[in-house]
């Protein structure tokens, strides 16, 4: 049985920050006559990540499947550096800037291997390509302003539909448009907890991306997934994968 269907992670998948979340909170406070260093910034964004990933794997984490509760953990985060950097009063004032800047279509640009990957699996007859991320609802406006639709027939971000990696039943969303069967789709993401086992748990494939070089963000503590998981360190690498199961 062939793939009928290819879905794609968005954050360091397909989209990459231009800057760091700690070089865009040092840039917005620059910018307010506050400038800090780079070892007072790195100190900060330590403190941030490591409650990122603990509050992310939460048994009872629902936040990826609602806008509002998205927008309050960034606020947390960044909040978080900036009470390190000694700012907690100004947070009221800064937050805001600090989430514009790193939401906006312009704070993100393609890797190098996205247009000819998606060019290539675009011109397979009787392929979907879709977008499926744990992200508010504003990535639909970011995969545009980026081009994206030139390629992905749709896009499932997790705070619109109320659902999010690794339940089953947001892969069960894109399968249901795409109007394909588990057995017939591919799951490509950086993550395995949220890419790889869930799409394994919705009946699909899953594929691990692990890009060479550093990843800017909140950095996903160094997860050692199962033997025979699938690993590629570019997507380029799908297209002999996906010819294969043809």
């Amino acid at each position: 049985m062939r793939y009928r269907l290819v879905c794609l992670d968005a954050g360091f998948t397909l989209l990459a920050p231009r800057r760091t979340l700690a070089a865009a909170l040092g840039g917005v406070l620059a910018e307010r006559g506050h400038p800090v260093s780079e070892e007072q910034l790195h100190a900060a964004w330590q403190v941030a990540n490591r409650w990122f990933w603990e509050d992310y794997h939460r048994p009872d984490n629902r936040t990826w499947g609602d806008d509002a509760a998205i927008e309050r953990t960034w606020r947390q985060y960044h909040a978080l550096m900036l009470s390190e950097l000694g700012y907690a009063d100004r947070r009221h004032e800064l937050l805001d800037l600090i989430l514009a800047s790193q939401f906006s279509a312009d704070a993100w640009e393609l890797y190098p291997d996205v247009e000819p990957t998606l060019t290539a699996l675009k011109a397979i007859p009787g392929m979907t390509l879709a977008v499926v991320s744990d992200w508010g609802s504003n990535l639909v406006g970011i995969t545009q302003a980026l081009g994206l639709d030139r390629w992905v027939d749709f896009v499932l971000a997790s705070g619109a539909e109320g659902l999010a990696k690794p339940d089953p039943a947001f892969f069960g969303v894109a399968l249901s448009r795409a109007g394909v069967g588990p057995g017939e789709a591919l799951m490509v993401g950086d993550t395995y907890h949220a890419d790889v086992e869930g799409a394994i748990r919705a009946g699909m494939d899953g594929v691990l991306l692990r890009r060479p070089s550093e990843q800017p963000g909140p950095v996903l503590p160094v997860e050692e997934p199962p033997p025979g998981t699938t690993i590629i360190s570019s997507l380029t690498a799908l297209l002999p994968m996906v010819s294969a199961r043809r």
